[in-house]
């Protein structure tokens, strides 16, 4: 649906605040009421409900609508189902974080390891004003040291005691030792070097379970002393209680020959995450031996870990049936083909070209030689006025095969008119306020581009000179902001598709005015080779 359809009042963002999702946001979100419990994906040839590829979901094919939305597969954008995990698990992700916050708040009592009211954490809050992620670190210094909770012998309300200057105020922790936390593999262990009376043991697996325990208990003035807003992040949200579950848009199912499904990797993970769960909760409800149980939630905590990372150094890659490993979320995101710099950063463009340069000294500085079957090929959609209306009138009835022509006629309610198949474009009459796609002519400006795009004169406007055979020409004094020589270059070329980029490009991005470089205030270019020698021999004595 477009935004022009909503009745909604348009709001303008003012900011952005990020945060991690709590478990009751999670469920909120969710469309699957009573979570996702079943690792099937159809029952008698239909999406099952409360199965991963619930109809409340998402479109799977172009005959349904979605149940939540009522969208077809162009306009649902899918919606997030959700998991309750029977046990708490560690998020891979902020393991790390985890480890780092236990390190500083007691074992036992939640209480942080420095009291809130020392001259130290105050300090630590001035300096850190804006900067969240340094408080922790800084805090974290200061309480890695502690090996007890302070405030056991601080607790002394007597008169005297209050009015002892020397004396440091307590915050009430309970005054037991502190273990050592270290990780090992998925887990944290927990080591006392001086061990409690009550407890003999020195030392012990922490569990998630455990963990948000401790972390549940954090008071929100404590969070925001360890760098968390607890608006927006508290610590127990950083253990996985409820799981959110992608929607099918994200993750969806190649459907092989016949009516054979092949699912998403995602769906391959979700569908082992649910099956541990499961089986979790059956033993637990049997009530099943300790170590069985122990089993099942290292089940559920490798399956949840390598959901999100699959290349966890130390740890056995989750695998398909073939052998190869899955590609989880972070894998999606990361690296060179991934959804940052390979579908964002960089991604594949409408209204550009890409050939093998060559030199013409005949052309201008600010001139680009484009080969006349790229001219026909890109558009520029010219706005018809009573100025050039008998001028785009000719270009439509010359339509797409003669150059200069058109491609395409757009009218003012939106409609497209390709003249490419069009019996007899000279029936076609134009009116002020359509737009004509019109062939790329001398002197429209377009944006030269040779890659590595390493400073700003990578990229400079230029005006275009169509000329024939199949090679873009450029002046040689270009070469050198763009790095570009003749042995078999290649360099791309941008059509700006409105009036307002072809004033920046004339004005702002054309060559003459990016001769001087800011980053030196010096020229980046000036005339070389045979120029340069021409000028030396004319003029010598």
């Amino acid at each position: 649906m477009s935004t022009s359809d909503s009745k909604a009042p348009i709001r303008t963002v003012k900011r952005v605040q990020f945060g991690i999702l709590a478990p009751d946001e999670i469920r909120r979100m969710s469309v699957t009421e009573g979570g996702i419990q079943f690792p099937e994906t159809m029952e008698g040839g239909r999406p099952k409900l409360g199965g991963l590829m619930d109809p409340r979901q998402g479109v799977i094919d172009r005959n349904s609508r979605c149940q939540t939305c009522a969208g077809n597969m162009t306009e649902c954008p899918g919606h997030f189902g959700h998991i309750d995990l029977c046990k708490p698990v560690y998020h891979i992700g902020f393991l790390t974080k985890t480890m780092k916050i236990l390190r500083c708040v007691c074992f036992y009592c939640s209480k942080m390891l420095v009291s809130p009211t020392n001259p130290k954490i105050k300090e630590i809050i001035i300096k850190t004003k804006g900067q969240p992620r340094k408080r922790l670190t800084y805090v974290y210094d200061l309480c890695k040291g502690k090996k007890v909770c302070e405030g056991g012998e601080d607790m002394d309300l007597t008169k005297d005691a209050q009015l002892d200057p020397n004396k440091k105020a307590g915050h009430g922790g309970c005054g037991h030792y502190q273990p050592s936390i270290k990780r090992s593999g998925l887990e944290l262990m927990a080591e006392w070097k001086n061990v409690n009376e009550n407890s003999q043991e020195k030392k012990m697996a922490v569990t998630a379970e455990r963990c948000w325990e401790i972390f549940k208990h954090i008071t929100d003035e404590e969070c925001f002393i360890l760098g968390m807003d607890p608006k927006f992040a508290r610590p127990d949200w950083m253990i996985v209680t409820v799981m959110p579950v992608p929607p099918l848009s994200v993750r969806p199912a190649v459907v092989m020959f016949g009516a054979a499904k092949n699912q998403d990797d995602l769906t391959h993970k979700l569908a082992d995450i649910i099956k541990a769960n499961n089986e979790l909760k059956k033993n637990e409800s049997i009530g099943a031996a300790a170590h069985v149980i122990s089993e099942n939630i290292k089940m559920l905590q490798f399956h949840v870990a390598t959901f999100v990372d699959n290349d966890i150094p130390g740890m056995p890659r989750a695998t398909q049936k073939s052998g190869k490993p899955l590609k989880a979320v972070k894998a999606r995101l990361k690296g060179k083909e991934g959804r940052i710099r390979g579908n964002l950063m960089g991604k594949r463009v409408d209204f550009s070209a890409r050939t093998v340069i060559t030199p013409d000294p005949n052309l201008r500085i600010d001139q680009v030689g484009v080969p006349r079957s790229v001219a026909q090929n890109l558009t520029f959609p010219e706005l018809v006025t009573p100025f050039n209306i008998d001028r785009m009138q000719e270009l439509v009835k010359r339509g797409h095969s003669q150059y200069p022509g058109a491609k395409y006629i757009v009218r003012d309610n939106g409609e497209r008119i390709d003249l490419r198949f069009h019996p007899k474009p000279s029936d076609l009459h134009l009116q002020w306020g359509y737009k004509v796609e019109r062939h790329l002519r001398d002197d429209d400006l377009v944006i030269f581009n040779r890659q590595p795009t390493l400073h700003k004169m990578s990229m400079m406007g230029h005006r275009v000179k169509v000329l024939p055979w199949s090679t873009f020409r450029m002046n040689l004094s270009c070469t050198s902001p763009y790095n570009a020589d003749f042995d078999g270059d290649e360099m791309n070329l941008h059509v700006p598709q409105s009036m307002e980029t072809r004033a920046e490009v004339e004005n702002i991005h054309i060559t003459p005015r990016q001769i001087i470089t800011p980053q030196a205030n010096k020229p980046v270019m000036g005339i070389v080779q045979d120029t340069l020698t021409a000028v030396r021999k004319m003029t010598k004595r």
